[in-house]
């Protein structure tokens, strides 16, 4: 049978990214402190070089389904697809994996709640090199309109998204994002009854914050945890008196 995707193409152009998006797999993270279910979305790549047509598709595949249904991490879930794919292919891979992890979070009352984060990790068999992110909601209160008005504000929503170089560190990522919850003027919550309710509204107003206040936080957090990593936050606010939104990034080595 002809193989067709190793044949030379019609223009010999090398390829950045060539594979497959949103590949499904349930698999169980076991972390020393958490065990937990996850349905993780896998997005795959190879380079392709200049003198083949086509990536052999159904490799990916089968380096998706040939991995274990237990893993530590994501970040160790995305390296050894990658891995695997990589010598499948006879080419260099990249590969991340998204799920929705659980968090327990304090609530003004004292009591736990379950919370979810949307969370990613990525690796690369070129550069060696293994990256996690995170993005989750919280609120901000606006510093100018309190200035303006003797004490109140217009809230909003705000989202901050991580990314972090761990290259050989073992992370704990509910660490990570308990740190970073905390740079908003407050944390959001599922259930809040009328004594709660008031405590927030409270908390936000005496700790208004701008999108970039909520940056250059979870950066100085971050400088704390993993110093000389690259490193990527942005938040944007969800604006409630804008018909636009704003948002604030920074990406360097901490």
């Amino acid at each position: 049978m002809i193989d067709t995707q190793n044949s030379r193409p019609t223009h010999e152009i090398g390829l950045e990214k060539v594979g497959v998006e949103g590949l499904k797999k349930f698999v169980t993270i076991e972390r020393p402190a958490h065990k937990y279910q996850v349905l993780v979305t896998i997005d795959s790549y190879i380079k392709l070089p200049h003198d083949q047509k086509g990536a052999h598709m159904s490799r990916f595949v089968e380096s998706v389904n040939g991995t274990p249904d237990k893993t530590a991490s994501l970040e160790e879930l995305a390296k050894i697809i990658a891995v695997d794919a990589s010598e499948r292919h006879g080419f260099g891979c990249e590969t991340k994996v998204t799920g929705e992890l659980p968090f327990r979070r304090l609530k003004p009352n004292g009591h736990e709640e379950n919370g979810t984060i949307k969370a990613f990790a990525k690796y690369s068999t070129e550069t060696r090199r293994s990256l996690v992110g995170f993005s989750l909601t919280g609120t901000l209160a606006c510093p100018c309109s309190k200035e303006m008005t003797n004490g109140l504000t217009h809230n909003q929503r705000g989202e901050l998204s991580v990314e972090v170089d761990v290259t050989g560190n073992d992370v704990e990522l509910h660490d990570v994002v308990t740190g970073c919850n905390d740079c908003f003027s407050s944390p959001t919550f599922s259930l809040l009854k009328r004594p709660e309710e008031k405590g927030i509204v409270e908390r936000m107003h005496l700790n208004p914050k701008f999108v970039e206040d909520v940056t250059r936080e979870c950066v100085s957090s971050l400088k704390r945890k993993y110093p000389d990593k690259f490193c990527k936050v942005r938040c944007v606010s969800f604006e409630s008196i804008h018909d636009h939104n704003v948002t604030a990034e920074w990406a360097g080595v901490l």
